[in-house]
C-alpha cells in the first residue's frame, strides 16, 4: 500500500474483458490481449510504468484458404513474441483447426487458419486443447496443443510458415501404463536451446517434459504441493493442483511455474518447490 491506502500492486485497465493473453515485446514492454463482452478482440501495451490506449482488433474470425466463409476464433489465446513488436497470437477452431495471426508494431491483419493435424492414418483430427507457445530466438516459434487422441503436437514456425504438427506421444510414468494427455499445457523456453512443456497429470501433480537442446526426455512428475494431513498434522500428504500450469522463463537458467491450489490459492513453483500465497503476490523459493 502507498500513503494514500492505494494497492499498487493492481492496477485496472479495462472493464468487462476476459480471457487475458500476454506475451513481453521488449525490455519493459509487454502486450495484452483480452475478449470484450460482445467477443471482440482488445490490445493495450505497456510501456514502462504506463498503459497505452485500449485498442479494438475486431471480432477475431479466422481467414481460410480457398473459403469465403471465416472460422471463429475459440478462446483461450496464446500470445508469443519472436522479436521486438512482434507479437503472434495462436488459438483453437471449432474444428480443431490451428489459427494463427500476428501484430507488428501497430498492424494487425487478423487471423488466418493454419489447417488441421493430421491422425496416424492420415486422416485430419483435429486439436483437442487450446495451443501454447515459445520462442527461442528472434523470428522463431514452437507450438505445442493436446491432439485429439491425448498425445502432445508441436509445430515450429520459421518466419515464413509453419512446419506440420509432430507427435511426442502421451504420459509414460514409470510403474504406470501410457496415458494419454488431457487439459491445456504450457510451454516456455529457458535459453535459446531448452524448452519446457507442463501439463497437470492424472494424479494432480505437476508433469514436466523438457527440451535439452537436442531431443526430448519423457514427462516426468515434479510432484504436487504437500499440506498437512487434517486427522494426522505431523503427517504430510499431496494435494491435487486444481487447474493446468502457466509457466515462464527467467534467462538461460530459471523456470517458474504457477497453478491453482485446492483451496483456491495461487501456487509458485521455482525447481519444484512449492509456496502458497493469496491474490496476486506469490512467494518466491530460490531453489
Amino acid at each position: 500500500m502507498d500513503p494514500k491506502g492505494e494497492d499498487r500492486r493492481r492496477t485496472p485497465i479495462a472493464d468487462d474483458v476476459f480471457a487475458p493473453a500476454v506475451a513481453a515485446c521488449a525490455e519493459r514492454s509487454i502486450s495484452l490481449f483480452m475478449r470484450g463482452p460482445r467477443g471482440d478482440l482488445f490490445h493495450s501495451r505497456r510501456n514502462g510504468d504506463s498503459w497505452g490506449e485500449l485498442r479494438s482488433l475486431g471480432l477475431p474470425l479466422a481467414r481460410v484458404p480457398g473459403s469465403q466463409v471465416p472460422v471463429p476464433v475459440e478462446g483461450p489465446l496464446a500470445a508469443c513474441s519472436t522479436g521486438p513488436g512482434e507479437i503472434h497470437l495462436l488459438a483453437r477452431g471449432p474444428e480443431g483447426e490451428l489459427l494463427h495471426g500476428a501484430l507488428r508494431d501497430d498492424d494487425w491483419k487478423g487471423f488466418e487458419c493454419i489447417g488441421v493435424p493430421a491422425g496416424f492414418d492420415g486422416l485430419p483430427m483435429g486439436l483437442a486443447s487450446a495451443p501454447a507457445a515459445c520462442s527461442r530466438a528472434p523470428g522463431r516459434m514452437d507450438v505445442f496443443a493436446v491432439g485429439a487422441a491425448g498425445a502432445l503436437l508441436q509445430a515450429t514456425w520459421d518466419g515464413s510458415g509453419f512446419s506440420e504438427f509432430e507427435s511426442l506421444g502421451g504420459i509414460e510414468l514409470p510403474g504406470a501404463g501410457p496415458t494419454p494427455l488431457a487439459g491445456q499445457v504450457s510451454a516456455c523456453n529457458c535459453g535459446d536451446r531448452r524448452m519446457g512443456v507442463f501439463a497437470r497429470g492424472p494424479a494432480g501433480d505437476l508433469l514436466l517434459k523438457w527440451w535439452n537442446g537436442s531431443g526430448w526426455t519423457p514427462f516426468s512428475s515434479l510432484g504436487s504441493p504437500q499440506e498437512r494431513d487434517t486427522v494426522y498434522p505431523a503427517v504430510q500428504r499431496a494435494a491435487p493442483i486444481a487447474s493446468a500450469p502457466v509457466a515462464c522463463g527467467g534467462g538461460t537458467t530459471r523456470l517458474d511455474v504457477f497453478v491453482r491450489g485446492p483451496r483456491g490459492d495461487l501456487l509458485h513453483t521455482l525447481c519444484a518447490r512449492w509456496s502458497s500465497s493469496c491474490g496476486c503476490s506469490p512467494t518466491r523459493r530460490a531453489c
